[in-house]
């Protein structure tokens, strides 16, 4: 088994100030695309930043499918946390 080197960086998740407080996914791209240029080893959506227990399934959903996308051609890993 490999072993990660270098920090592990868990994610907030941005919402858009609206009626729907909706996850801000634009928000999201630009935080991958921050760590994928910073060298972060790896990224952690709906991690320890405290609101997993929080977000509904849809909005788990649409964080994590971002992220995922939006890490696929950089060498960032990424651990979903449910």
């Amino acid at each position: 088994m490999k072993l990660l080197k270098g920090s592990v960086v868990a994610l907030v998740t941005p919402f858009v100030d609206d009626a729907a407080q909706s996850v801000n996914r634009e928000k999201l791209v630009e935080l991958v695309n921050l760590h994928a240029n910073s060298k972060t080893a790896a990224i952690v959506p709906c991690g320890t930043t405290g609101e997993s227990p929080t977000l509904l399934e849809e909005e788990w959903d649409a964080v994590v499918s971002t992220v995922i996308e939006a890490a696929r051609n950089t060498n960032l890993k990424v651990i979903p946390v449910r």
